[in-house]
C-alpha cells in the first residue's frame, strides 16, 4: 500500500493504515501521488511477467529445461521477483493456481498505457507487454493465472 496526503491527514488515518498493512509508505504530499506510485510499480510488475514467459518460453523453444534455467537464473542477475514467483508457476504450468488474474495486469497495463499518454511519455515495453496480456484475454485466458502468458507465447508450438 503506498499513501499520499498531507502529514496531518496521513497522521489522523495511521492507526487504519497500521491496522491495514504493514508497510504503508507515505511518497508524496499531493492528493494521487499513491496511484501514481502503484501505476509505476503495476508497469514494472507486468513487464517482468511478460519478460519471465518469454524467457521461458525461448528457453523451451531451444530445448533447454524449464525447472533448470528457472532454478539456474533465478540466482544470478537475471532474478526478479517476478521470475521466481511468477516463474515457478510458468515451470509447473500451474495456470489454474489463481494467485493473480490475467485480466488485473489486462486493466493495470490499461491504466499504464492512459497514464503514459497524459504525460506524453513514451512506454514500449509496457505497450507491448500490455499486448500480450489483451491476447490472453481473447484466448479466455482472463481468470487463468497471470503466469498463464507462458503458454500464450508458447501457443504455437
Amino acid at each position: 500500500m503506498m499513501v499520499s496526503g498531507v502529514p496531518e491527514a496521513v497522521a489522523a488515518v495511521q492507526p487504519l493504515l497500521d491496522a491495514m498493512a504493514s508497510n504503508a509508505p507515505v511518497v508524496g504530499d499531493a492528493p494521487g501521488d499513491g496511484q501514481r506510485f502503484k501505476i509505476v510499480n503495476q508497469l514494472l510488475c507486468g513487464v517482468h511477467i511478460a519478460a519471465a514467459g518469454e524467457a521461458l518460453a525461448l528457453a523451451d523453444s531451444m530445448g533447454l529445461d524449464r525447472a533448470q534455467v528457472h532454478e539456474v537464473l533465478g540466482t544470478g542477475a537475471a532474478a526478479s521477483f517476478m521470475f521466481g514467483d511468477r516463474g515457478g508457476r510458468m515451470v509447473a504450468e500451474a495456470f489454474d493456481d489463481v494467485r493473480s488474474a490475467l485480466d488485473i495486469f489486462v486493466k493495470d497495463m490499461g491504466l499504464v498505457g492512459e497514464a503514459a499518454r497524459t504525460v506524453h511519455q513514451e512506454t514500449p515495453l509496457a505497450s507491448t507487454a500490455e499486448q500480450l496480456y489483451l491476447r490472453g484475454h481473447r484466448a479466455g485466458l482472463s481468470r487463468k493465472d497471470d503466469s498463464v502468458v507462458y503458454r500464450i507465447l508458447r501457443a504455437d508450438a
